[in-house]
């Protein structure tokens, strides 16, 4: 963790408790007790010690909140051009989570077999050397099963049995791995009790920042003369033609389309009629998943893309075709880490592989069933409130009758926390072979798997896609199961809120991302999904009417937000601003509620020695650094005109400019920045 000097002081004497306090376990006198008062008070100053170092309170809190909050942040914390090109809490608590799994994949403290295998492949993840003899054959074997790089092979090379998509799909059915073009069973977006195959856009970066691209070029270029001995021109030409192929193929697709627009529900019949002429879905469909699984219908996702491939691969030279392919499959398979960087790289690795048992695994060290109670304790405050705004007055904007099928999608929405407790792991990974000593052959098992469980997908309850290929922090809505789901990486006791901590912080992270996700379901995209996550639109004419036109203040003014020295994109799309205004004001109601309802003696508590801020003050402290960040430079423009989400001096600024008490709690006049006249809101 890139901590502050005083918090590292703050942790140091943390971990000299033991034998400063005074045992509480007779039994065990070097027992690790944080439960005197003594520990706690060290907890809280080291809290206290992080909090002020990231302030910048020269900058009046009315001015300008993100920068009294996080002024100081990047000092700490620098974004780097050749590291991580953003730093975030987020961040800090995702490498945590990988120190903790790192210590268990190095220890002799493994519980099963299965947890065992996963500490071979991550072993055998740390003996990979670049100029290994072995592993540049294995990596050779695997794409020989399918071809070669012409590249390679020159004229050599057979391009009269070469066939594109037959060739994605024999990968795609053994591997899993997506090229080109993806298939996924998952629920039906419109019929959540029945799985459906969708077709379209595969795992692909749809644009990088100029610069980015420049560096990824450089390195393909390298890694092809370094494993497969191409001269640097013939690299350099092959990196050419691989780049403007894949630019070529995401050119028609937009990072902000919503997937439902874009989604045209063909029959396998139809399908096949109108692209006979160039790729038979008939086999190209039982490739992938067996002639016994072919559907009789389909959702086709950006049907603009698929036009589009079966154009450029039509006008695409055969070779180019196969080198792009080659150089999908075998990415996968590659080192991509200095010497010095391979336990963190190899960490990844094994999250990436084994990212159920790897989350389960490390939560069982340091779960809390008290922490856990909480969390959904304050998930029911939550509801509750939202639950009486909707019966109320406050929303009286939006009709009766939907706002009573609002009060039923909010009684039927879930909270999970993604323990994987109920996960049958050795179905994943029992079947599969790890060798400590062969890294290559280990991946090629597990993706081997990964393929197979798309095919078992047809036959199993319809759910949506898992995403634990891709580790979150924070916690996730899903628009087709109408649930939350909190990963448990976000609960390692300490970084945003914890038992030695006024409740403040907690209502003002944990409770705000609750709300903020339980939010999607009635925003722009949410209330396009009923109760049971299908696709049918819920809310009456009037009710969308009024909606659009509160959306519309939201778009005008993030619009006048400048990043970077530019205004921020004018997009419809305000799902995630939505989500941030809303949840922010139901977790301040929430935390309201608590504290009408404690005594005196707790209220003392919620304050911090050595803060000047008073209980409610806090929370909105809490809540800024949640998003204190720094950006590269180079790459500020790029990732503001691309994420849906607002930058975080933004996230900060937006939420807390249109909510009134804030400018209350802070005593803003009224011509403060902090405090426009104009306020949106819609929750």
């Amino acid at each position: 963790m890139m901590a502050s000097r005083y918090l590292w002081l703050c942790l140091v004497l943390v971990a000299t408790i033991p034998i400063l306090a005074k045992p509480s376990d007779a039994d065990n006198p070097f027992a690790d007790d944080l439960t005197s008062e003594y520990a706690r008070k060290i907890i809280v100053q080291s809290k206290v010690a992080d909090i002020k170092t990231m302030m910048k309170p020269e900058v009046a809190p009315c001015d300008d909140f993100y920068t009294h909050a996080c002024g100081n942040w990047h000092r700490h914390n620098p974004a780097q051009l050749l590291g991580s090109l953003i730093t975030d809490t987020f961040q800090l608590m995702s490498k945590g989570f990988d120190r903790r799994l790192q210590r268990l994949l190095r220890s002799n403290d493994l519980q099963s077999e299965l947890e065992k295998k996963m500490q071979r492949f991550f072993l055998s993840c740390t003996l990979v050397h670049r100029d290994d003899v072995h592993f540049k054959l294995a990596l050779e074997n695997v794409i020989r099963e399918y071809g070669d790089f012409p590249a390679l092979v020159g004229r050599q090379w057979n391009s009269s049995d070469f066939s594109w998509w037959r060739t994605v799909a024999k990968i795609h059915h053994k591997y899993g791995k997506q090229i080109i073009l993806g298939l996924d069973i998952m629920q039906d977006v419109r019929n959540t009790s029945i799985n459906r195959a969708y077709l379209g856009l595969p795992d692909i970066k749809l644009k990088s920042p100029v610069l980015f691209g420049v560096l990824e070029a450089a390195k393909t270029s390298k890694d092809l003369q370094d494993y497969f001995g191409l001269s640097p021109s013939v690299a350099k030409q092959m990196v050419e033609q691989l780049n403007e192929l894949e630019k070529t193929l995401t050119s028609v697709v937009s990072s902000g389309d919503s997937r439902e627009d874009s989604l045209s529900l063909y029959t396998l019949d139809d399908l096949q009629q109108k692209y006979s002429d160039h790729l038979n879905f008939t086999e190209f469909l039982s490739l992938i998943l067996g002639e016994e699984n072919i559907p009789e219908s389909l959702y086709l996702y950006d049907e603009s893309y698929l036009d589009n491939v079966i154009d450029t691969m039509r006008s695409t030279p055969i070779a180019t075709q196969s080198n792009y392919i080659m150089w999908k499959l075998v990415e996968d398979f590659l080192l991509d880490a200095e010497p010095n960087e391979m336990a963190k790289w190899c960490t990844d690795k094994t999250k990436k592989y084994f990212g159920q048992l790897a989350e389960h695994a490390v939560y069982q060290r340091f779960r809390n069933p008290d922490a856990e109670a909480e969390v959904y304790k304050i998930w029911g405050q939550i509801k509750g409130i939202f639950r009486q705004q909707l019966r109320g007055d406050k929303l009286d904007w939006i009709s009766n009758a939907t706002r009573q099928l609002a009060i039923e999608k909010l009684d039927q929405m879930q909270l999970n926390i993604n323990s994987y407790d109920s996960e049958n792991f050795e179905d994943l990974f029992g079947a599969v072979s790890i060798d400590r000593l062969n890294y290559v052959p280990n991946v090629q098992q597990l993706e081997i798997e990964r393929g197979k469980r798309l095919v078992a997908r047809i036959r199993e309850p319809p759910r949506s896609l898992d995403a634990t290929d891709t580790l979150a922090f924070t916690p996730t809505y899903s628009l087709l199961e109408n649930n939350v789901t909190i990963p448990v990486a976000l609960l390692q006791p300490r970084y945003l809120w914890g038992d030695q901590y006024p409740e403040a912080l907690k209502y003002a992270t944990l409770g705000y991302l609750l709300a903020h996700e339980m939010l999607h379901g009635f925003d722009d995209d949410g209330i396009k999904h009923d109760a049971s996550g299908s696709l049918a639109p819920w809310w009456d004419y009037k009710s969308r009417y009024e909606f659009e036109e509160r959306r519309k203040c939201f778009q005008a003014q993030y619009h006048q937000f400048k990043y970077a020295g530019s205004e921020l994109p004018e997009t419809r799309e305000q799902s995630e601003n939505l989500a941030d205004n809303g949840g922010l004001k139901l977790a301040y109601a929430a935390y309201e509620l608590w504290l009408g309802q404690q005594s005196e003696e707790v209220l003392q508590r919620e304050t911090m020695e050595g803060l000047p801020f008073d209980n409610r003050q806090l929370f909105f402290v809490g809540y800024a650094q949640m998003w204190c960040d720094d950006v590269q430079s180079l790459f500020m423009s790029s990732f503001a005109q691309s994420d849906s989400h607002a930058p975080s001096k933004y996230r900060v600024i937006g939420p807390l400019s249109n909510f009134q008490e804030f400018s209350w709690v802070f005593n803003c006049s009224q011509s403060a920045p902090m405090d426009p006249e104009y306020k949106c809101a819609i929750y």
